[in-house]
């Protein structure tokens, strides 16, 4: 997850309690002035909804969009709202969950206090050492499997509980794994490899996420050519889990996301998926990210009539918008949908969408 810009968070009377800001090099735009803007936009939001007869959960704003590249996020609680200042390119389930968690941890630390608060401001200050360390858990997926870097590792600036699990780190099991070998929680496991990780004693293999689309590379076919897998030379679950395995890199296409592919391998966790992906993606030679650009050349009547209302009100957004200069993330930002249902429209028009692709760095 990249850092996002500023974090506020405002109480009901439009005062800014606590604010942070994660990049030292940009000043904060002024937390009174800010939380006042944001606050009279949610609170316009709020009375509108009211006026218009809609029930008050729908009067939450969740987000104030600032230009083309930045987006302030929302989210609430009873008596205090998080805002985080993001680019809009950088939004994602992560991100969200990371201004929630913020939100929920300075609510627990803070209860009593924002309750009966006299307006010191100073009493907040303390949760500025709490973000570093949310965030930092937030970076972590369980399916990554961290490596020790080729660096020596001086046991005496180390307590036991990261010894014993810088024993475990191997390069092959993940955070996950490493957590039910040890049965410790995989919360403190997250916890322990975050900080392994800020002290850049360890590397982490990459980050999938089930929007994501692979294509295969020079190296993925020569494995495929030349895989051993004689049952003479393999134990039988060995063998049928290397077969498992290669039969979901041959599904690698450049075109699915990981998520259709993991409709076609039903016996496999998402997990298990991301975990595999994740491991031959760090190995920086047998499969890539792309992007699509699709460009749907015709969309007929006898296609639009075989489709559900929820799927056709998709394939109408679609319609006069996919022209190839879109990616299917700033679709789904643009018409509102996510990938996910624009994907399975454009799968099911088949040879009816061309596709630019870009190759992500």
């Amino acid at each position: 997850m990249k850092k996002p810009y500023f974090l506020y968070f405002i109480n009901s009377g439009g005062i800014c309690l606590f604010s942070y800001n994660f990049k030292n090099d940009i000043e904060m735009f002024q937390s009174d002035l800010f939380s006042g803007f944001v606050t009279a936009i949610s609170l316009f939001s709020s009375e509108l909804n009211e006026k218009l007869g809609y029930a008050e959960k729908y009067g939450r704003l969740p987000a104030i969009p600032l230009n083309l590249i930045f987006e302030i996020m929302i989210s609430y609680t009873n008596s205090l709202m998080g805002v985080l200042v993001v680019e809009k390119k950088d939004i994602d389930k992560d991100m969200k969950d990371f201004l929630n968690d913020c939100l929920k941890r300075f609510m627990l630390k803070f209860d009593d206090i924002i309750e009966n608060w006299g307006g010191d401001l100073g009493v907040f200050k303390p949760f500025k050492d709490e973000i570093e360390k949310i965030f930092k858990k937030s970076e972590l997926f369980s399916f990554q499997i961290p490596k020790m870097r080729d660096i020596p590792v001086s046991e005496s600036i180390l307590d036991e509980k990261y010894l014993t699990v810088i024993k475990e780190i191997d390069g092959k099991k993940s955070i996950k794994e490493i957590s039910q070998k040890m049965s410790k929680t995989l919360d403190e496991i997250k916890s322990i490899i975050s900080n392994l990780l800020w002290s850049e004693l360890i590397t982490l293999s990459e980050k999938v996420y089930e929007d994501d689309i692979f294509e295969p590379k020079r190296d993925l076919f020569y494995l495929m050519r030349t895989k051993n897998l004689e049952p003479e030379k393999a134990e039988l679950d060995l063998l049928e889990e290397k077969l498992t395995e290669y039969k979901l890199l041959g599904a690698i296409d450049g075109f699915k996301t990981v998520y259709n592919i993991s409709e076609e391998f039903q016996n496999l966790s998402i997990y298990e998926i991301k975990h595999l992906l994740s491991f031959y993606l760090s190995k920086g030679s047998y499969i890539e990210k792309v992007e699509l650009y699709p460009q749907i050349l015709n969309i007929d009547d006898e296609f639009l009539g075989n489709l559900t209302t929820e799927d056709l009100v998709v394939s109408y957004s679609l319609e006069n918008i996919c022209d190839g200069e879109l990616s299917l993330e700033e679709l789904s930002l643009k018409i509102g949908f996510s990938i996910r249902e624009i994907k399975k429209i454009l799968d099911l028009l088949g040879k009816q969408v061309f596709y630019k692709k870009k190759y992500v760095e």
